[in-house]
């Protein structure tokens, strides 16, 4: 007979969203179970970029990293042409994370608020009954059985995977499936170089079809001689082998002769905009679950830990008052939207815009400014092409060679500045989704019929 347990919240998934969703609910006093398949002592390890904005702490009123959290310190990005000539400087503060430490800090703060762990042990399967998972099944890894955790809500914080919403009815909003076309293939590497960095404190994204298509390679210093740098690869069929790219145009350069290897290893990102819904009846996904990573560089330490945030302050209400339903869990979708989700559509559409180009048009948009480093960082801070940056731009169009790129980004403008205002009009009440998700979808119509995005 398998033993079954209950709580306030079953989380599926240890990473950033699941240990501070955990936290934030159990922390108010409700009773919550974390599903994760690593022990307890490699929670937090995971092959990503690493590096975290630390404008995400103060909003979110977490704790900044210190100690051996930090591995680096951040004051901006320098993105590179595909020449490696030009580039431009988007300075920001943040930080390049030891992403284990920082896992275990996570995890510390939610066990200390009570939430009850399930380290090396995995979800089977979701238990569906009368229109909502009423539990998961588990398989234990401490005691090598099977058990039931039942749930008055259930997450998904599995990452892409999603090793529940991916095994809901399909008629249910969250199980939208994923475009392979809207994923990154990511594989990278740390190491130990045998000289400096030079300006360690900046990270460094280039832009090239050639090596990274669909996508981009990164450099991300990790103090004055360790780094991480990899590259993500746009998925689908046609497209190259990352490792075999990783080898053939950036290990092979002077930098990395004579390095050290510490780690290796690749994933799959969401690149894309939001799940239409993070909700449906009792059920949430949080983080790639809910595909929340930035469509421009891949990066979702901070976008899930938003989404997180939203999925507990809804959860934390619909516990308190004793009903939950898509209705009292909707305010996830609102509070993420308004933080983080409309921007993410935005740059969408930049995405899809940017993998269009070629390595001249690339070349020519840094070379020549046409968009400013300030003008980038508004762009990828707020997801917006303003008036007066398109204004200077089609007043530059006669002293330029690619009069007709500069007319593609007044039109990709007006298209960005349509979807963000459209999810802020995301509606207030889950009955009228289907009206607003067809007006989304004539938008991306629109974008792809202008630019030959099949």
């Amino acid at each position: 007979m398998i033993s079954s347990e209950k709580f306030d919240a079953i989380v599926v998934g240890g990473g950033v969203a699941g240990l501070f969703y955990s936290r934030l609910v159990a922390e108010k006093g409700f009773s919550v179970a974390l599903v994760e398949m690593k022990p307890l002592k490699k929670i937090g390890e995971k092959v990503c970029g690493d590096a975290i904005s630390r404008e995400y702490f103060k909003k979110l009123g977490l704790k900044e990293p210190s100690g051996d959290e930090v591995e680096g310190v951040v004051k901006g990005i320098r993105v590179i042409a595909p020449d490696e000539k030009h580039s431009l400087l988007v300075k920001g503060e943040g930080f390049e994370l030891n992403r284990k430490a920082f896992g275990q800090r996570l995890l510390h703060e939610a066990l200390s608020r009570g939430v009850l762990l399930y380290d090396n042990s995995y979800a089977k399967r979701p238990i569906i009954g009368n229109g909502k998972v009423e539990g998961v099944l588990i398989h234990d890894g401490r005691t090598g059985v099977n058990r039931v955790l039942e749930g008055k809500i259930i997450v998904d914080a599995s990452g892409i995977a999603g090793v529940l919403r991916n095994k809901l009815p399909s008629n249910w909003w969250v199980s939208e499936k994923l475009d392979y076309k809207d994923v990154s293939v990511a594989y990278r590497e740390i190491r130990v170089l045998s000289t400096k960095i030079e300006e360690p404190e900046y990270l460094r994204i280039y832009l090239s079809p050639l090596i990274a298509p669909g996508g981009y390679w990164w450099f991300f210093p990790k103090g004055k001689s360790k780094v991480n740098v990899g590259l993500g690869i746009q998925g689908g069929m046609g497209y190259p082998n990352p490792v075999e790219q990783f080898g053939k145009y950036i290990l092979t350069r002077d930098i990395f002769k004579n390095s050290k290897l510490i780690h290796a290893g690749g994933g799959i990102v969401p690149t894309r905009r939001p799940l239409k819904s993070l909700v449906y009846s009792n059920f949430i996904a949080i983080g790639d679950a809910a595909f929340t990573a930035n469509p421009l560089h891949g990066g979702g330490i901070g976008s899930s830990l938003i989404s997180a945030w939203a999925a507990a302050k809804a959860s934390i209400d619909a516990l308190s008052e004793g009903v939950i339903s898509t209705k009292t869990l909707w305010k996830t979708n609102k509070i993420y939207i308004m933080n983080y989700g409309a921007k993410q559509a935005s740059l969408d559409l930049l995405r899809m815009f940017l993998q269009k180009l070629s390595e001249e048009e690339l070349t020519l948009i840094i070379k020549k400014k046409i968009v400013s480093e300030d003008e980038l960082l508004e762009i990828s801070s707020t997801g917006d092409l303003r008036a007066t940056i398109m204004n200077k731009i089609i007043s530059a169009i006669k002293f330029l060679s690619k009069p007709s790129l500069l007319l593609k980004l007044k039109t990709l403008a007006s298209l960005m500045d349509k979807v963000k205002k459209h999810y802020y009009s995301y509606p207030e009440d889950p009955k009228d989704l289907a009206k607003w998700e067809l007006r989304l979808k004539e938008i991306y119509g629109e974008f792809k019929i202008k630019f030959g995005y099949c």
